[in-house]
């Protein structure tokens, strides 16, 4: 293997003359801040004081993994295989120490530091060291131009990344922030004897004299073998990132168009496209796993090479535009809309389950299933029938299970998967049924027991005050009288009336003492006392609020437990539909 590590420091590189090329295949820049802060605070902790002088101590920043050599040969481009993270970050940071130069009117000083963000040819022409086509042009104007003027807002993650990295970087630069960050090593008075703009300096020499091992080759493969073992060892990248690096390598061709990349931002757009929070690495686990097979996080990449064969163009374009349309159903598993289904109202059921899932209970297992069953019914391999059938199932499930019981959801996962990947692999209307069976009677194989779900149904509690447990407690007073209004929704617009008033007693915040009333009703009975609440009750149109008053002329505190159990029975043997055992 022709390979050649060299001990290098960031001035020689940055100096080579060389362009640094973020390949297609590479990972948007994504430092958190917990990653740009920790190099802020490494460099800024290496620096020395003594004498009244501050100057760079050794810092060694890892290995960085090129394709081309940076400092022998013909100058030109280099692809950066391993380090582009910290060499952008690095240009980051000085595109933000140019900009304190400029504020203290040290021109030359800024002058002189970007020469580390822009170079040029043998024709004196401008090239910028770094040349990622992901950020490109925010990062060309916001970072790369010393003069920074008619800036547009950031348009993607990766752009709002780039940007709050600069401002961190930015707002810790400033004299205050950097002298109380010196002071608390070395004192007040040592550090107040060093002029500001030598502190910079000092900061800018401690980046630049920061050392790492050089590794190039001239060959793509043997690069990405490289890469492989590298990060096979320690902090392992992300398996999503080597996934995207194995297909852009093979569906390399560029023209009419990028198709990889393309289509790896067609993804991206698609799961940003309702402003919710959908991880990139969840997404793809769950569409793998409901489909391939369960794997964790970390054998990913692993299980891809094993799986997806053979390797060549068009059955990796194959897997992108697979990948792709389970995005589509991935939003709808999260954040469904009606305009998902056309406004059809027999599916108004259905998008309120899957909202309840995700916003109500928090459970993320279950779209490994709903994907497949929304994919199922697209294809008419299930009825709609069917999928209200189990998507209810599903809710109320849930509900029990996690929101009340509070039960471990390590084994639906598994679960999910093989039910998943039976039906997204189904062709047969007949099969698509049993394998739907198959999954209720594994569940009911671990539903709760009436004793378990009574035990902690009646502990449920609304106050007035927020607090997190009122969710659920809220959930379940709208399907009780969603129940009784023989309704499939709850419109969600009712108030929940507490039977005798919060004030009174800690224990009336009780499921047992909690109903559905109209927000004006509610507003209307406020403190009164039972007795002339009776009057108000009877204004509501509520089937729910009129079935209550027929069985209750009186009410008081010993009977707020009884209800609480009457209400738990109601829940389980009419709307969850199952024996109490």
């Amino acid at each position: 293997m022709n390979i050649k590590p060299q001990d290098k420091t960031i001035r020689e590189l940055l100096l080579s003359g060389r362009q640094f090329i973020i390949p297609r295949f590479q990972r948007e820049y994504s430092w958190e801040k917990k990653n740009y802060k920790e190099f802020l605070d490494d460099m800024i902790n290496c620096l020395i004081i003594s004498k009244g002088q501050i100057s760079f101590d050794q810092y060694f920043l890892g290995t960085m993994l090129f394709v081309g050599d940076c400092f022998e040969g013909d100058k030109g481009e280099i692809d950066v295989v391993d380090g582009q993270q910290r060499l952008t970050t690095i240009t980051i940071l000085f595109s933000a120490l140019s900009d304190r130069f400029l504020e203290k009117d040290e021109d030359t000083l800024s002058k002189q530091i970007f020469k580390y963000i822009m170079t040029t040819d043998d024709n004196g022409n401008d090239v910028r060291v770094i040349k990622s086509k992901t950020h490109y042009p925010f990062f060309s104007f916001y970072i790369q131009e010393r003069q920074k003027e008619n800036i547009k807002a950031p348009s993607s993650e990766e752009e709002q990344c780039i940007k709050e990295t600069y401002e961190y970087f930015y707002n810790s630069l400033n004299e205050k922030t950097l002298r109380n960050f010196l002071k608390k090593k070395y004192g007040d008075d040592t550090v107040e004897q060093l002029k500001y703009v030598d502190i910079l300096k000092a900061v800018r020499d401690q980046v630049l004299n920061t050392t790492f091992i050089s590794i190039s080759t001239k060959e793509r493969e043997q690069a990405n073998m490289i890469f492989e073992i590298l990060n096979a060892k320690g902090k392992r990248l992300s398996d999503v990132d080597l996934i995207k690096n194995k297909i852009f390598e093979i569906v390399n061709d560029t023209e009419p168009a990028d198709f990889a990349e393309e289509k790896w931002k067609s993804i991206k757009s698609i799961l940003n496209l309702r402003n919710i929070d959908v991880g990139f690495v969840q997404f793809y686990r769950y569409f793998w796993i409901s489909k391939y097979k369960k794997s964790g996080v970390n054998r990913l990449y692993d299980d891809f090479k094993a799986h997806i064969k053979p390797k060549n163009k068009e059955i990796y374009k194959a897997f992108l535009n697979d990948i792709e349309d389970t995005a589509k159903l991935y939003v709808k598993a999260v954040a469904p809309e009606r305009s998902d289904f056309k406004n059809k109202k027999e599916y108004y059921g259905i998008i309120q389950s899957i909202k309840v899932l995700s916003d109500y209970f928090s459970i993320i297992q279950v779209r490994i299933a709903l994907i497949a069953l929304l994919e199922a019914k697209e294809a008419d391999i299930i009825s709609l029938k069917q999928l209200k059938t189990i998507v209810y199932y599903l809710e109320n499930f849930h509900f029990s299970y996690n929101a009340i019981c509070s039960k471990p959801t390590n084994k639906l996962e598994t679960i999910y998967s093989k039910f998943s990947i039976a039906l997204r692999h189904c062709k047969d209307k007949a099969l698509a049924k049993n394998i739907i069976e198959e999954l209720i009677s594994q569940l009911d194989d671990i539903y709760v027991s009436y004793q378990e779900f009574e035990d902690e149904f009646i502990l449920l509690t609304y106050t007035k005050k927020s607090k997190p447990s009122n969710l659920k407690t809220k959930y379940a007073i709208n399907k009780i009288a969603s129940y009784y209004e023989g309704s499939e929704l709850f419109d969600d617009k009712g108030s929940i009336e507490h039977i005798l008033s919060e004030s009174i007693d800690t224990y009336n915040t009780n499921i047992g003492n909690l109903i559905l009333l109209e927000q004006q009703l509610n507003e209307e009975a406020d403190s009164l006392d039972y007795k002339n609440k009776i009057n108000v009750y009877k204004k509501s149109v509520y089937k729910w609020v009129d079935f209550f008053l027929t069985k209750n002329d009186e009410w008081n505190d010993d009977m707020i437990k009884d209800r609480a159990k009457e209400l738990s029975k109601i829940y389980y043997t009419k709307i969850l539909n199952k024996q109490m055992n």
